[in-house]
């Protein structure tokens, strides 16, 4: 028989991934709202702070959010009734939260630590370098799907759709075939 979590148990990882998933989903709200700010900044001082607080977000409020998510996430699939892989909205949201984590490590923390290069080197003239302006256009794009797949993910919880995922059978005959 596999583990089950009691009532209690339960509550309090429930309570820790919505927290989780809270804070995710604010700081990916917060580092598009900066990403934003980043393109009417008047000075470099402007850009440099901007910057700063992104890297820190992305430290605090995205990288271990998002990966105590993903924990909780895994846990309360596998340890309650609905399973990691009975479901399609939970297979659904295991998808996009991988994805959505991947995104993060692959691409912003990268274009982050770019921008913030840029304006170090440059100053506010960095605004006029056209691969700032790229990599800011870049940042604000991912920064809106990963917000899109969260928000999703959020409303995926509370209505379940699409219901069970089938079970494939093995190929052979059909038990209702009979021999001769």
């Amino acid at each position: 028989m596999a583990y089950r979590l009691s009532q209690k148990s339960k509550q309090l990882l429930v309570a820790i991934h919505v927290i989780a998933v809270a804070s995710w989903t604010g700081g990916t709200f917060g580092m598009l709202l900066l990403g934003i700010y980043l393109g009417s900044a008047a000075n470099g001082d402007q850009l440099t702070y901007t910057l700063a607080s992104m890297e820190v977000i992305d430290e605090n409020l995205l990288k271990y959010p998002a990966l105590l998510t993903l924990l909780t996430g895994i846990l309360l699939s596998i340890w309650t009734q609905w399973g990691l892989v009975k479901h399609y909205w939970v297979a659904i949201k295991l998808t996009l939260t991988v994805a959505t984590i991947l995104i993060g490590i692959f691409f912003l923390n990268d274009w982050t630590e770019s921008l913030g290069d840029l304006v170090r080197e440059s100053g506010f003239a960095a605004m006029r370098d056209p691969a700032y302006r790229s990599t800011r256009t870049s940042m604000l794009v991912t920064a809106g799907f990963n917000l899109v797949c969260l928000l999703l993910m959020v409303i995926i919880t509370y209505f379940k759709p699409f219901g069970k995922i089938k079970k494939r059978r093995a190929p052979g005959p059909s038990p209702t075939s009979k021999r001769s």
